[in-house]
């Protein structure tokens, strides 16, 4: 008898008085942004396996519908049948493909047989490797300075996925450009909500830009309706993208920016990157400090 089961990808996705007042002192500065940030668009109908019957065989193609490319993890569990792998375990299926991943057949269909599968996927391209001589412009126009109100591996939000990632706390409305080259593979701009419960993670207006080394840039907490750009389009560094706002799961206006790619089928991972700014080569912002761009 044959037996199949599906398994959704799973979210992950984060005394002393004097002390006290300190640290109530420093939260509008640091109190501004949550995880779930770099992975918001990782909606249920963006990957799909499907089952297609063969002369003797059954195969099982990954689908995947969306821009940007994916890493997905498909298991199969067999008794009795023979499992013949297409593409690995693990693997990448790029933007807008469909793919056989997997043949299944039964070589004694009198023995008693069953077999089943599960897949698991994440945002992103478990195989990139980010340029470590890639420098970025600030997400913001030339000549304009915003105030980093949380840098690398913050304790609040930047950790995990996070860890390198950056928030700029900004008036909403301002212009947000995007800090690397690349192509628009992803953005959502139709939440009008936000606020500090999380409830409002998933509420997050984004924009992802792919670029040339496998990466994604990852601008989120945007306006309403604020998106500049399109999915498929060609942008350069400096062009501008969006307008900054305070939606999904945020305490104040600003700009959450991180470099991401796929760690593995389930996490995702940021990237330490380097700042051209009018002060200098930023390699890591600090909470507190005002950087320029260039």
């Amino acid at each position: 008898m044959e037996t199949m089961s599906r398994l959704a990808r799973t979210h992950w996705f984060p005394t002393s008085a004097r002390f006290a007042l300190a640290a109530i002192a420093l939260l509008p500065v640091i109190f501004c942004s949550v995880a779930f940030a770099g992975q918001p668009s990782r909606d249920e109908d963006a990957v799909k396996v499907r089952r297609v019957e063969g002369p003797g065989y059954v195969s099982l193609f990954v689908e995947n519908r969306r821009a940007y490319d994916v890493t997905v993890s498909l298991t199969i569990t067999a008794r009795n049948a023979n499992v013949s792998r297409i593409v690995p375990e693990i693997g990448v299926y790029p933007g807008y493909s469909r793919t056989e991943a997997v043949r299944v057949s039964i070589p004694d269909p009198t023995q008693r047989w069953n077999w089943r599968y599960r897949f698991r996927w994440t945002k992103g391209n478990a195989d990139a490797r980010h340029d470590s001589n890639a420098l970025y412009l600030l997400p913001f126009e030339k000549g304009r300075g915003f105030r980093v109100c949380q840098g690398y591996n913050e304790w609040f939000s930047h950790r995990g996925p996070n860890r390198y990632a950056v928030d700029f706390a900004m008036p909403e409305g301002t212009t947000i450009c995007a800090a690397r080259a690349g192509v628009v593979v992803d953005l959502k701009e139709s939440s009008h909500v936000g606020g500090r419960e999380k409830k409002y993670a998933k509420e997050s207006n984004y924009v992802s830009i792919a670029h040339a080394d496998g990466t994604i840039g990852e601008y989120h907490h945007l306006q309403s309706d604020g998106v500049l750009v399109e999915v498929g389009q060609r942008v350069a560094a400096g062009q501008p993208i969006a307008r900054s706002g305070n939606t999904g799961y945020s305490t104040l206006p600003h700009l959450h920016f991180g470099v991401y790619s796929a760690a593995d089928a389930e996490r995702m991972q940021s990237h330490l990157i380097a700042f051209a700014t009018a002060q200098d080569i930023i390699t890591e912002p600090r909470s507190g400090r005002i950087y320029t761009a260039r």
